[in-house]
């Protein structure tokens, strides 16, 4: 498992204090000529160059749970999918179904909850590092989390959401959208002891 951090330089320091923070093996740092999916790209094709088991990309505004590294290494070892997000937000039109799906996912004790290969955002990814040849060729067209999401529906993968997240959002002025949105928070912030591989599906 390695750990790269995407930042842009608008943002200051954020970046380099959230890689110190998780101990991060790669900081990729766009100076104004990349944008969001391809900075994500360049983390990915660091990854590449760099194996390891897992390949964990994670926005600047991400901010990590107690002892990160030991809560991620839980549960990549019991995650039921080869993509992991370890944040499920607020603020996306899905919010009254995402609320549903957590309240049936706790009553079933599952500590994932399992897409169809939809990707809501790209605030903390893990991806089994063996997907990265096809990840490399992703769809650039729109916003980040549309084309993911075509490239893990394209390959028939599924995506499970980590429950809780294990990283929140900070939530600054987005460096894209120049309107007003909800406020973009994870439903559930915490890690779990021990992780277990019980799956509820989105439907």
């Amino acid at each position: 498992m390695k750990i790269a951090v995407v930042t842009d330089e608008r943002r200051g320091d954020m970046g380099l204090k959230l890689a110190d923070k998780v101990s991060a093996d790669h900081l990729s740092v766009d100076s104004g000529n990349l944008g969001c999916l391809d900075n994500h790209i360049a983390a990915w094709k660091w990854h590449a160059a760099n194996p390891s088991a897992w390949s964990v990309v994670l926005e600047d505004d991400a901010v990590p749970v107690d002892d990160f590294r030991e809560q991620l290494a839980s549960a990549l070892s019991v995650a039921p999918t080869p993509i992991v997000s370890l944040y499920l937000g607020t603020g996306y039109i899905s919010d009254g179904r995402t609320k549903a799906m957590l309240k049936n996912a706790d009553a079933a004790g599952a500590h994932w909850i399992v897409t169809r290969g939809t990707i809501f955002h790209a605030v903390a990814l893990a991806v089994r590092s063996e997907l990265l040849p096809s990840l490399l060729e992703v769809d650039r067209r729109g916003p980040i989390d549309q084309g993911l999401s075509r490239w893990a529906r394209s390959h028939g993968h599924a995506v499970a959401y980590s429950n809780g997240s294990l990283v929140d959002h900070s939530d600054p002025p987005s460096l894209v959208c120049r309107y007003r949105r909800p406020e973009r928070r994870a439903w559930r912030f915490g890690g779990n002891n021990p992780w277990n591989d019980i799956t509820y599906p989105w439907y």
